[in-house]
């Protein structure tokens, strides 16, 4: 099978099956990396280290545009985040009116461990790789994320939350009375 190509104008073809085939490993050794951590969800891990590294900045709407979520849904996520005592909101210094969300002592430290964690892991990973393609990568993936913060947000260009094999409406219940 030959691999996905895409090209933009005047550049060559991109692979981007493997680079997909990289990124899901990738994901994969970073998810593992905190897979024993099970008090705490996968969603609250990702809001909190959003929050971790904004910290001070970032009000519920800004976080829901980051998780690519609902205001609702965000505050939702907050309040069992807060729940769990690893965040706080407070009032931003710059108007009253704003709601800042800031990460407790647990919380910071929570989000130090998990990064300490998938940092490891990567590295383990990365040791399997020649130096040439460990600085090839390292230089990629510091070019793909500042070219991807802009790119990156809900209502961009990208593929439908429904996939052709999902239904995009709850299927029907039927009820009988036998």
């Amino acid at each position: 099978m030959e691999p996905d190509r895409a090209g933009a104008p005047g550049e060559g073809p991109l692979d981007v099956g493997g680079a997909e085939t990289g990124l899901a490993m990738l994901i994969e050794v970073s998810e593992r990396a905190v897979e024993g951590l099970g008090s705490v969800p996968p969603a609250q891990i990702r809001a909190l280290l959003i929050i971790e590294r904004r910290a001070g900045s970032l009000n519920l709407s800004r976080l829901a545009e980051a998780l690519g979520a609902s205001a609702s849904a965000a505050s939702r996520l907050c309040d069992r985040i807060q729940a769990a005592g690893l965040l706080t909101r407070d009032r931003a210094a710059a108007s009253r009116r704003e709601i800042v969300l800031f990460p407790t002592e647990s919380g910071r430290q929570l989000a130090e461990w998990v990064r300490g964690r998938r940092r490891a892991a990567l590295g383990d990973v990365l040791q399997a790789m020649s130096p040439d393609g460990r600085d090839a990568l390292a230089q990629g993936l510091r070019e793909l994320a500042a070219g991807a913060v802009g790119r990156v947000s809900p209502g961009g260009d990208r593929p439908s939350r429904h996939p052709p094999w999902a239904p995009t409406q709850p299927p029907s219940r039927v009820v009988t009375n036998l």
